[in-house]
């Protein structure tokens, strides 16, 4: 007889859906604002946040300023600052020239691949620093 286990595509999924509910923790920072500390881990070993704040009829997701201020706090190294811009504008983000934010604007449907891809981008720009 063979006890060869049967890879089965259901219990991956559902193994892969458990770990991240698991290691994802969301947590309320105002009336109109939550913390997400994601899976995604930045160059320095770090935890990646975003921060959903709920607009009128729509989320804003963002870093809430925070990665380029760990990069480069001074905001000084005008090529690292300019060399995130592009990747953030060509990643389909906004870019605050002011607070060094990163954000989108998204209706509710797309709030869980939003908060994944800035995650995603804020771990490829900390490798800038």
């Amino acid at each position: 007889m063979n006890n060869k286990a049967i890879l089965n595509s259901e219990s991956v999924q559902k193994s892969i859906s458990d770990w991240v509910i698991d290691n994802t923790k969301v947590a309320q920072v105002s009336e109109d604002t939550l913390e997400v500390a994601t899976t995604e881990i930045d160059a320095y070993g770090d935890t990646i946040y975003c921060f959903i704040k709920m607009l009128d009829n729509a989320y804003q997701v963002s870093d809430d300023g925070r990665l380029l201020f760990k990069l480069d706090p001074g905001a000084s190294d005008e090529e690292l600052i300019q060399t995130a811009t592009e990747l953030v504008l060509g990643s389909g983000f906004d870019f605050d020239e002011l607070t060094n934010e990163i954000s989108i604007t998204i209706p509710k449907s797309e709030l869980a691949s939003s908060i994944m891809k800035l995650a995603q981008l804020q771990v490829a720009i900390s490798y800038l620093g």
